[in-house]
């Protein structure tokens, strides 16, 4: 699987921000130091309640410095992202459990993408003409709006530059909202097409999900018809899937939940609306020796087919992690 592999190198943009901590936005510090503290066995025990904070949106340096924005729900989720990739990097809910995962080994200095999180596969999902999972997840985004509320929410826009139009020179509007409460976390994808020819593309969200691999189930996709990138082989699912070696699937037509057991007793349901027919499913098992055992990833994905966008058009597509 080419994901994250690739070291493409992506343009810098200086940001002026508010300065916080950035102990508040590491986590692939946290993450390491939450695996010290205790055996990967004992990550899914119960954890007392925190006092829930005010609602909240702030504008925050991350790990590396990197410019970022920090969420807090009146019911006491959180959620970071970052404006480089726009990749939300964590997700907690109220019990302070993280439901998402950044790999120890991802940097914050625009090198390369971050490795983690809910980071964009677009506008090309896997390899192809451009580089690996497309530009998106490896270029800065503008924050472009702030909801506050009980539910706050962002909206992160991505727009044509230089360095996308070498690669895919087609005209623009992304955006990706990002909204926090009610015990979940909703990314919202939206692709407009301001130019005066249509174009196609592929895309995910390339979810890493926080978990011990030995527990892992992923169910919901019985009966849908699936592709074995590993030995390129076509099937049909029968039941649960389950961890015992590397998985690079593509899962198609699925159904509009999925639900993943993370271990401990805990599990995540994946909701898919709009746009979003596909799903993958991704473990590089020992390829990634220090960490496997500890993330899966669960995509919803449009893959089987390139989406077609008409000059003037939009296409929308969310996930919605509960």
């Amino acid at each position: 699987y080419l994901v994250d592999l690739q070291h493409a190198v992506a343009p810098s943009t200086v940001h002026t921000m508010a300065t916080v901590s950035a102990s508040l936005v590491a986590p692939a510090q946290r993450i390491a130091a939450r695996r010290q503290a205790r055996p990967t066995a004992a990550r899914g025990a119960r954890i007392p309640l925190r006092v829930a904070a005010a609602a909240s949106i702030a504008e925050i340096k991350g790990t590396g410095d990197l410019p970022a924005v920090k969420l807090t729900s009146a019911d006491g989720c959180t959620a970071t992202a970052y404006l480089f990739g726009g990749v939300v990097t964590s997700f907690t809910k109220p019990d302070g459990r993280e439901v998402l995962y950044v790999r120890p080994d991802a940097v914050f200095d625009k090198s390369k993408p971050i490795s983690g999180g809910l980071p964009h596969c677009w506008p090309q999902f896997g390899p192809g003409d451009i580089q690996v999972h497309g530009f998106a997840r490896n270029v800065d985004w503008e924050l472009t709006k702030k909801t506050e509320g009980s539910n706050p929410s962002i909206e992160m826009t991505l727009l044509p530059s230089d360095y996308t139009k070498k690669m895919w020179d087609n005209d623009f509007k992304v955006t990706q909202t990002i909204t926090l409460g009610d015990g979940k976390l909703k990314a919202t994808l939206k692709v407009c097409n301001t130019g005066d020819e249509a174009f196609t593309f592929t895309g995910s969200f390339h979810t890493y999900f926080a978990a011990d691999i030995d527990e892992v189930a992923v169910t919901g996709l019985k009966g849908c018809k699936s592709l074995d990138r590993l030995k390129d082989e076509a099937g049909t699912v029968s039941g649960a899937l389950t961890m015992s070696g590397p998985v690079d699937s593509c899962y198609y037509d699925v159904p509009s939940v999925i639900n993943l057991a993370v271990g401990g007793g805990n599990s995540v349901a994946v909701e898919s609306q709009g746009g979003w027919s596909d799903a993958v499913v991704w473990t590089p098992w020992t390829d990634m020796e220090a960490c496997y055992k500890e993330f899966v990833c669960v995509e919803n994905a449009a893959c089987k087919e390139p989406v077609s966008v008409a000059a003037g058009g939009e296409w929308e597509a969310s996930t919605i992690l509960a």
